[in-house]
């Protein structure tokens, strides 16, 4: 299943089922979390560009092992890959 997302700067983000079996793997506690992954896209409490073009979002958690999730996605024109 292929998600997709309209990220807060208008890029339209995609999450492949590949890539969140990737990110789930290594992540465990994320695995029933993909829309809160995608919600932190859309509507981050921060945002930061890195020197090669990346944004990495950050999303405020209420309860959770972290204060925050951080999803990064790399921009390609007016789309972008998790």
């Amino acid at each position: 299943m292929l998600s997709t997302v309209t990220a807060f700067d208008g890029t339209r983000v995609l999450l492949s089922e590949r890539r969140w079996g990737h990110i789930v793997l290594r992540h465990p506690e994320l695995e029933n979390k993909r829309a809160l992954v995608l919600d932190a896209v859309a509507s981050p409490d921060e945002a930061y560009f890195d020197a090669t073009g990346a944004v990495h979002v950050l999303k405020k958690l209420v309860n959770g092992v972290s204060d925050f999730i951080v999803v990064i996605y790399v921009r390609k024109g007016k789309e972008g890959h998790i």
